[in-house]
């Protein structure tokens, strides 16, 4: 399930929760589009509620942000922890932001 919240106006934060799997990236990547389209500038996914993060999927947020920064958009994804409390690191740019900048 994916929930879109506008963090500023041309900010939009994508909460995926459950499992993350190809069919819930391409929902993903269709949000984001739009989102493109309607002329948000930076893109953040949080992942801190995925149960099971399927591998094909993870390449999907790769690619995601590709195609943003190709276009100069910012693309961050945040979460998820790992079992340790270490952030799991993919090829896209992972990190664990503030909850100030969430309101």
């Amino acid at each position: 399930m994916i929930r879109t919240e506008q963090l500023t106006p041309d900010t939009m934060m994508f909460h995926v929760r459950g499992r993350f799997n190809p069919q819930t990236a391409k929902e993903l990547s269709l949000s984001v589009f739009r989102s493109y389209h309607l002329g948000f500038q930076t893109f953040l996914c949080n992942l801190s509620r995925v149960t099971l993060l399927d591998e094909g999927a993870t390449n999907q947020l790769s690619l995601i942000g590709d195609g943003l920064r190709n276009k100069g958009k910012i693309w961050r994804v945040i979460g998820p922890l790992s079992s340790s409390g270490e952030q799991l690191i993919l090829r896209t740019s992972l990190q664990q932001l503030p909850h100030a900048t969430w309101n």
